[in-house]
Formats: C-alpha cells, sequence, structure tokens
C-alpha cells in the first residue's frame, strides 16, 4: 500500500504567507500614492476656482491702482466649493475643504495649504494674481520639515521648472 500525502507543508505554506506580505507591502504604497494625488486634485480644484474669483474680482474693481487694490474676503468672491466650511483662524480670507485651506493673501497670491487634521503638511499650491509683474502662474512648494518628500510629491505630480525650492508647471 502506498501513502498519499495530503495538504501542504508548513515551508509551503510560509512562502506564500511571505509573498503575499511584500505583494501587500508594494500594493499600499501605491494605494497611498493615488490617495495622496486625488487629494492634490482637491486642491487644485479648490485652488484655482479661488485664483479664477480673485481675478474677476480685479477687474471688476478696476478703478483701483496696483498699489491699492483691496484684499478681497472669501465672503466678496462668487465661489462654490463643495464641502466649504470656516478655516480654524476663523480667517476672513481663508476657506477650508477637506484636506486643504485655501487662503488669499494681501497681493492677490492664493496658497493651497495640504492639511492634516490643523496642521499644514508637507507641500503647497500657489497661484500668482494674473495683475502680477513676477512669474505667472501655478506652482508646488514643499512645506514644513519634510521639505525632501514635499518637493518629491512636487516633481511626481509634474512639476519640473525648479527655483529654489519651488516648482512650477511647464
Amino acid at each position: 500500500m502506498k501513502l498519499t500525502k495530503h495538504g501542504f507543508t508548513l515551508t509551503e505554506l510560509m512562502a506564500v504567507v511571505i509573498i503575499i506580505g511584500i505583494l501587500a507591502g508594494i500594493g499600499f504604497g501605491s494605494y497611498q500614492k493615488a490617495i495622496e494625488r486625488s487629494r492634490f486634485s482637491e486642491g487644485l480644484a479648490a485652488g484655482a476656482s479661488v485664483q479664477e474669483a480673485v481675478n474677476r474680482y480685479y477687474y471688476e474693481n478696476t478703478d483701483l491702482s496696483e498699489a491699492s487694490r483691496k484684499h478681497p474676503k472669501i465672503a466678496y468672491l462668487d465661489i462654490g466649493l463643495a464641502n466649504a466650511k470656516d478655516c480654524a483662524s476663523k480667517n476672513d480670507y481663508c476657506v477650508r475643504t477637506k484636506y486643504f485651506e485655501v487662503l488669499v493673501n494681501p497681493s492677490g497670491w492664493v496658497y493651497a495649504y495640504h492639511m492634516k487634521g490643523t496642521t499644514r503638511q508637507l507641500y503647497y499650491i500657489r497661484w500668482s494674481p494674473a495683475f502680477t509683474s513676477t512669474r505667472k502662474g501655478e506652482a508646488c512648494a514643499s512645506f514644513g520639515s519634510n521639505s525632501t518628500e514635499g518637493a518629491d510629491f512636487c516633481k511626481s505630480m509634474g512639476y519640473t521648472v525648479q527655483s529654489g525650492s519651488v516648482y512650477y508647471k511647464p
């Protein structure tokens, strides 16, 4: 009589568990990057909407000279952002989305800071106003102590032309 072997050995099971663990680790990293890219898209949409509204505000108030342009409050801008709420600082020049805090500074520049809870994290996106004489357009810059990680993320999103720690969209 011949004995037949049923089942798997412990070595075979351990090899399968190790292979699944390696694949899960790789997949989780890719999953995290995909999530951050979707959050980045939220920041792009929110910041671009606010910047367009700021430009419209300045065009409608053409009687103001460049030196005396008024700093538009978020309430003055005709924008509708999904899930928008007040910033933690209760700043009239700021609006908060789920993952970003969008701020209009006195010069008309718009900044979308990536947020985790109530703290700014990794990177921010900025837009220059249409009337500025400096470099126009959209830029991504690293923020905080993890500046290398923020800079790497900006580069991975397609911002390439570098000026210090600021990366511009080509």
